[in-house]
């Protein structure tokens, strides 16, 4: 995000750089010149692009950040990112500073991709190891559904493909995935879904839970394809 404002100040940076320098027939004083400028303008070139991308994050609070640029260079701009850049920093790009905007868009999403399946696998193991055994969580749709019908779900956490039979309450949308012969809330006529995963998911997203699906995670499809983690013990 945000090329076109970084590329302007690469080339600014570049266009002041002598474009050919013959080493072989410059004294070494002048070799030794040129060196420390062009390394002062790149120590000030890393500090600007820095500052404005710290500008651009207190506008727009973009959630990840993403470094493009030659594999020798990066590790030495990382050192004047600052502390709130950096915890955002997700990963680098090789790229030229001519590089086409699309192939770095694409090679992004996949830095992205990799990145959100990391996270969202160690949540999941987060959930089996950690918050299930001591109360934060819970496995299997049943308990999801419990936990949903009072209102305690952090964090939703489902598999893509996973699907369930269940039913519906048409007045208060009480959930089971047994049947029943009315709600046993409001009394109201339970419905028949073919799937009431999306459902489920629905009513989360509508008390403000954070949800979480992925796809092939072996460790959740053998804890039931569904858990959630919450807000405080039950």
């Amino acid at each position: 995000m945000y090329l076109g404002e970084i590329n302007e100040y690469l080339a600014a940076f570049i266009s002041d750089v002598p474009s050919k320098v013959n080493f072989k027939s410059q004294a070494v004083l002048r070799e030794r010149k040129l060196y420390g400028r062009l390394e002062e303008k790149l120590h000030h070139f890393f500090k600007v692009v820095n500052d404005r991308t710290m500008e651009l994050f207190k506008e727009k609070k973009f959630g990840y950040l993403i470094l493009a640029g030659r594999k020798e260079i990066i590790p030495n701009f990382l050192n004047y990112l600052h502390s709130y850049l950096r915890s955002r920093h997700i990963g680098n790009i090789d790229a030229e500073p001519d590089s086409n905007i699309s192939l770095i868009s694409n090679k992004a999403q996949k830095v992205i991709d990799e990145f959100e399946a990391k996270t969202k696998n160690a949540l999941i193991d987060r959930l089996i190891d950690e918050y299930n055994p001591n109360g934060m969580g819970v496995l299997g749709i049943d308990g999801t559904i419990k936990s949903l019908l009072i209102e305690k779900i952090r964090i939703l956490i489902y598999d893509r493909q996973f699907t369930r039979e269940g039913y519906i309450c048409n007045s208060c949308r009480y959930l089971t995935v047994e049947y029943k012969d009315g709600c046993p809330y409001c009394g109201g006529k339970l419905v028949f879904y073919n799937d009431i995963v999306d459902e489920i998911v629905e009513d989360a997203l509508n008390q403000g839970c954070e949800i979480v699906d992925i796809e092939g995670n072996e460790k959740l499809i053998r804890a039931g394809s569904i858990g959630v983690v919450l807000r405080y013990k039950l």
